[in-house]
């Protein structure tokens, strides 16, 4: 097929929050998490060649490359370079070239999720190159394997099921199954406190090598332990004194487990969730702050203003250690978008998104 005959397309690719869960996937644990209206676009049109030629426009950076079983790896994380290999191994390799713009709204390092929007966008769009189709739910699984199997990285599914499926979702870890929640939220402020993250990989790799740890020794004393079941106090029952550091976080993702159940029961009804989801929002975050360490004093003081001008709940959002906070509001997010500035972040007023999708183009 050449390219008098293919059209050319559009493929737009959301960003994310974690409501509930956060640093819980990658440990078998469930989340909530929803898509949100700040994307990753990429625009493609066919060339008569076998050449991919890339232009990350708002990063002012270019790469191009040969169309094949396998492409060379320019840096340690080249994720669309990934994307590419992903899929020629499983025998989706486009059959002329493509010229790739790509553009977005999400800001990058702010926890967000601007990767992984940008891995869903780019499968979707090579099967589309291809000539092939893939359900949502497999594109978050070639995202996935694109962004983090690929390159032996710690971290979930959560960020490309929100992704590509869109909406607020439920993803069981253990059944590998995800769900749309029916809850109608109202908006979220996106603070981005523009503290950039030193090593997002590394920090989740220390969580969970530390977690992962204490585990196997609470197994060790609990024989019937089972990360998804067992009772938080029966894990607490095993301490001696005052815990350590590993086993308050260890003790930290259980509570977010219980913390994630209570919070899918309110939002597997079609409710706005009010004032009874901004408090377990509120819960969640100090659970990072406190336990897992994940907030900064900038992130704090823009979460108060967000709280002095209207905000139900806050909560950092992403891996933490810099990156943005997320304010729920049902009517004040004007004021408490003016409020997060005033205490030197950036705000974004977003609403849950719809998942990947693809426009063809002239």
């Amino acid at each position: 097929m050449g390219q008098e005959s293919c059209p050319g397309f559009r493929v737009s690719a959301p960003g994310r929050v974690c409501l509930f869960g956060e640093h819980s996937d990658y440990l078998g644990l469930d989340v909530i998490a929803a898509a949100i209206d700040l994307t990753i676009e990429i625009m493609a049109k066919p060339r008569d060649d076998r050449l991919i030629v890339i232009d990350y426009s708002d990063l002012k950076q270019k790469d191009e490359f040969t169309l094949g079983d396998f492409v060379e790896y320019r840096t340690k994380r080249d994720y669309v370079r990934g994307a590419f290999n992903v899929m020629a191994r499983r025998g989706v390799i486009p059959k002329h070239g493509w010229d790739l713009q790509v553009i977005g709204t999400i800001p990058m390092a702010a926890g967000l999720s601007s990767s992984s929007a940008l891995t869903v966008g780019c499968i979707k769009a090579i099967t589309s190159m291809a000539g092939s189709d893939l359900s949502p739910y497999e594109i978050a699984l070639r995202a996935y394997d694109a962004e983090v199997a690929e390159f032996h990285e710690s971290g979930g599914t959560m960020d490309h099921y929100a992704s590509s499926i869109g909406g607020i979702i439920h993803v069981d870890t253990r059944e590998n199954k995800v769900s749309k929640l029916p809850a109608e939220l109202d908006i979220f402020v996106i603070g981005d406190s523009g503290e950039k993250k030193v090593d997002t990989v590394g920090d989740l790799r220390y969580i969970r090598s530390t977690v992962e740890r204490e585990y196997k020794e609470i197994s060790r004393n609990l024989k019937s332990f089972d990360r998804r079941k067992t009772a938080l106090v029966e894990v607490q029952k095993l301490r001696q004194g005052i815990p350590t550091k590993e086993r308050r976080m260890a003790e930290a993702t259980l509570r977010n487990r219980d913390l994630t159940n209570r919070a899918l029961k309110l939002l597997n009804k079609p409710s706005r969730g009010g004032t009874e989801l901004g408090r377990m929002l509120k819960e969640h975050h100090e659970i990072l702050r406190d336990d897992l360490e994940r907030s900064t004093t900038k992130i704090e003081r823009m979460i108060t203003a967000a709280y002095d001008a209207g905000a139900l709940g806050c909560k950092i959002n992403g891996s933490g250690g810099g990156g943005s906070m997320m304010a729920y509001t049902v009517r004040d997010e004007q004021e408490v978008a003016s409020s997060i500035e005033r205490a030197g972040g950036t705000a974004y007023i977003v609403r849950v998104g719809k998942g990947v999708t693809i426009t063809m183009r002239d």
